[in-house]
């Protein structure tokens, strides 16, 4: 994919520009003067930027070993190209790709000598006649470990750094949301992204025009939810979690190993990000922003695509945060609440966790929105654009819930999913039907004659508590394999009764029927 800048010069100037410190390991005027060397002898624009890829690693290995050039012996590049292959994405040690770093090094330290800025230029041709011998690559395994003959170099080995450092990462990035584009808007996925669209969107049609101009958001924030948020229908995973089990590992219909090697580990940190809101506190030397989360308090540092002269006067931030909590999604949201609206807001969203959390009592924060994004999506976007909600005053008598355990050989239970799936109820909707169904089970000594029945009368009260689906009781009976309806309402009444089930009952409340709740 072709560098957004114009030539491999302005990246180096914004390298450096982003933090000055890198000149105490390369001086930029040295970078820059051995790739205009490298210009001169004839490379390509491309090749010089593989070059100053090199040169880039070779600064990180020096920034994590706290050693500098003139000081770096064959065992040192022997130990960096064994460190670059463990924490450099973009970086395998195998034979080619040690040569190719080995000889940039070498063109450098050649160029530094000539400079009088080293002393010696021999080390990079050293350690590459330990590594590279007879056409193959000796001494490292492909992963950057030592090989068993050399294991004792581990012992000195240079820390790994706690996250996978990826170079150009905004490239790759772009370059495979267009392969993930293109893999969800196979018909295959058609119901999932109208289901999604009408979960981010929908919501909105009940307001005043204006108010709605002020909270839509662009198609690539839709797809930053889709493809981080929301869950499918069928799997109930992420749509980044489905695309990497299916391309990414050995077994997947889809897995393509080349395109597995260069994408899994980009895949794995986005299957890591998180839905956050966040303060900034402040900026650091570097151009990064001290935050604080605004749910939890927790504190971090971030590369946020902003500039310092943004107004952060009572804003606060919704994004995805991934790559070991330092780096953001460009798809950030800042959005102007005012103190007493955020306080409001906060207790809302408290009150809507804590009722969810009746039914997952391990969900803290993190949990409820991993669960629940579209609440908080919703409700941080009604709350900026001056929406006037009601707070959240709902009792429960549910308070220490413990769910049945489930016999999934159970005939209505085989019912239940037989009966939802064909008309596209989620996973998550099945699975707390099921749920309700297993809890009055345990509740009752009653035989359970007819299968069908007791299914329909399952659904019936799982539709009617969490009051989000537009089925009226004949329509209900219609999708339940055509259930009398006298019977059905009569099962169903039985089984609310002995459940003692609530409206938006919290042990078996879904995403969209919480959501309700919180706007209602």
């Amino acid at each position: 994919m072709e560098n957004i800048k114009d030539n491999v010069y302005d990246v180096v100037e914004d390298f450096y520009a982003h933090d000055e410190g890198w000149n105490a390991l390369l001086r930029q005027e040295y970078a820059e003067g051995f790739l205009r060397q490298e210009a001169w002898r004839g490379k390509k624009n491309s090749e010089l930027y593989h070059t100053w890829d090199h040169l880039t690693i070779l600064c990180l290995y020096l920034g994590s070993a706290e050693t500098f050039l003139g000081d770096m012996n064959a065992d040192d590049f022997i130990d960096c190209v064994a460190w670059c292959g463990r924490n450099i994405s973009e970086f395998t040690p195998d034979y080619q790709n040690t040569k190719a770093f080995l000889e940039s090094c070498d063109g450098l330290f050649k160029y530094l000598k000539s400079k009088n800025a080293v002393s010696n230029d021999t080390a990079p041709q050293a350690a590459a006649a330990l590594l590279l011998q007879n056409d193959k690559m000796n001494m490292i395994l492909p992963d950057g470990n030592f090989d068993d003959e050399n294991i004792e170099r581990a012992w000195d080995a240079t820390p790994n750094v706690p996250a996978k450092i990826f170079l150009n990462i905004g490239e790759r990035l772009q370059e495979l949301l267009e392969v993930l584009h293109r893999f969800f808007e196979r018909e295959y996925f058609r119901l999932d992204l109208d289901r999604a669209a009408f979960l981010y969107y929908g919501i909105l049609m009940g307001y005043d025009a204006d108010k709605k101009e002020d909270i839509e958001e662009t198609s690539e924030c839709f797809w930053d939810y889709f493809l981080f948020d929301y869950h499918l229908l069928r799997s109930d995973k992420r749509p980044l979690e489905f695309f990497y089990e299916r391309t990414c590992v050995p077994d997947g219909s889809d897995y393509n190993e080349a395109f597995a090697k260069r994408n899994s580990d980009v895949l794995e940190e986005l299957c890591k990000a998180r839905l956050a809101v966040f303060k900034i506190d402040s900026f650091t030397e570097d151009g990064a922003f001290y935050c604080t989360d605004w749910l939890t308090g927790e504190k971090y540092t971030l590369s946020l695509p902003l500039e310092e002269t943004v107004d952060l006067n009572d804003a606060i931030l919704l994004g995805h945060i991934f790559y070991n909590e330092s780096m953001i999604m460009n798809y950030v949201s800042c959005l102007k609440i005012g103190k007493v609206a955020q306080k409001r807001l906060f207790n809302t969203l408290k009150d809507c966790k804590e009722w969810y959390g009746i039914q997952d009592p391990t969900a803290g924060w993190e949990g409820f929105v991993e669960r629940n994004p579209m609440v908080l999506r919703h409700m941080v976007f009604l709350y900026s654009a001056f929406v006037n909600l009601n707070s959240f005053s709902y009792e429960t008598a549910h308070r220490n819930y413990v769910p049945a355990e489930i016999d999934y050989h159970d005939k209505v239970v085989l019912r239940i999913r037989q009966m939802m799936e064909p008309y596209h109820f989620s996973e998550q909707d099945i699975k707390l039907v099921i749920r309700l169904w297993a809890d009055f089970k345990a509740q009752t000594s009653r035989e359970i004659r007819m299968p069908d029945i007791w299914a329909a009368g399952a659904i019936y009260d799982f539709i009617k508590a969490n009051g989000v689906y537009n089925y009226d009781d004949e329509k209900i009976a219609e999708l339940c394999r055509n259930a009398p309806v006298d019977v059905m309402r009569r099962v169903a009444k039985e089984i609310w009764a002995t459940l003692g089930m609530e409206k938006h009952d919290p042990r078996y409340i879904n995403e969209e029927g919480l959501l309700l709740m919180a706007l209602s």
